[in-house]
C-alpha cells in the first residue's frame, strides 16, 4: 500500500521510515493509515509473531517438563525395583512410564516445531496487485550476446602481428 508524505506530497510505501524527498518521519503516518485500512503494521506484525513464538516455546517447555517428570518417575521405579524386586508388574509399569514420558517430551518438541513452521512469514507478504516490484523479467527483454573473453587478446595479437609484418 502506498501513502503520500504529508510534508511534500510525494508517494511512499508504508514500510518506509522517512520520506526520500524531504526526510520527514513517516512512522506515525504509516501506523495511522494501517489502523484505518485494517492492515497490520510491520511493528504490530513483529509483536504478534514474537508473542506467538513465546506461546509456542512455553507450550513446548511445558510438554517437555511433564515428559521428563514422568520419565524420571519411571527411572526411580526401575531403581526401586532393582533394589527390592517388587515383581514383574512393577517393572512393566516403570518401563511404561519411562517410554511414555520420553514420548510426551518428544511430542512436545515436534508439536512446537510444526507450529513454528506454520507461523506467518517475518514480514507481511508483498502484494503484486498493489504495484510492488517483482523479480520477474519484462516480456520485451532481448538477450544480447556478450563478447568472448579472448576477443580482446585476439585483437592485440593481430595488431602485434601487423606491426611485425609492417617492419
Amino acid at each position: 500500500m502506498n501513502i503520500h508524505c504529508p510534508s511534500c506530497g510525494k508517494p511512499a510505501s508504508t514500510d518506509q521510515q522517512f520520506c526520500r524527498t524531504c526526510g520527514m518521519s513517516l512512522g506515525s503516518v504509516s501506523k495511522l493509515v494501517a489502523a484505518h485500512s485494517g492492515e497490520i503494521s510491520p511493528d504490530e506484525h513483529a509483536l504478534n509473531r514474537a508473542e506467538a513464538e513465546r506461546r509456542i516455546t512455553g507450550a513446548m517447555f511445558t510438554w517437555m517438563s511433564w515428559g521428563v517428570l514422568i520419565a524420571g518417575i519411571g527411572i526411580a521405579m526401575l531403581v526401586v525395583n532393582k533394589s527390592f524386586d517388587l515383581g514383574r508388574w512393577f517393572l512393566n509399569c516403570a518401563s511404561f512410564l519411562l517410554l511414555g514420558g520420553t514420548g510426551i517430551a518428544v511430542f512436545g518438541f515436534f508439536k512446537a516445531v510444526r507450529e513454528g513452521v506454520n507461523l506467518p512469514a517475518k514480514f507481511p507478504a508483498q502484494s503484486i496487485a498493489q504495484g510492488e516490484p517483482t523479480k520477474a523479467l519484462p516480456q520485451d527483454r532481448v538477450a544480447t550476446p556478450l563478447p568472448s573473453i579472448t576477443e580482446r587478446t585476439t585483437q592485440l595479437i593481430a595488431a602485434d602481428e601487423r606491426k611485425k609484418q609492417d617492419s
